[in-house]
């Protein structure tokens, strides 16, 4: 998790979820703010592994069952409300 001192900015959630996808296998143009997470080409176990990075990293849990219909840019916002609560 980030230290108190680090703001968790949209920008640099953004950056880190799409690196974190990319190495996932989803193709880097599919990956856009309005993207449906169900939409990209991932199973649950990619999921799961990414949504452990996203509490590792900022200390926010997002059940698999919240994503059904949630953009990227939905969940960048959902995880920086987390973190800075």
């Amino acid at each position: 998790m980030s230290s108190p001192s680090t703001e968790i900015t949209a920008p640099a959630v953004e950056e880190r979820l799409r690196a974190e996808l990319i190495d996932l296998g989803v193709e880097e143009d599919a990956i856009s703010t309005d993207a449906k997470f169900d939409a990209l080409d991932i199973d649950s176990l990619d999921v799961a592994d990414l949504m452990a990075m996203v509490v590792k990293e900022y200390g926010v849990e997002i059940p698999r069952s919240e994503l059904a219909d949630v953009t990227i840019g939905q969940l960048v916002e959902r995880i920086v409300a987390g973190a800075s609560s």
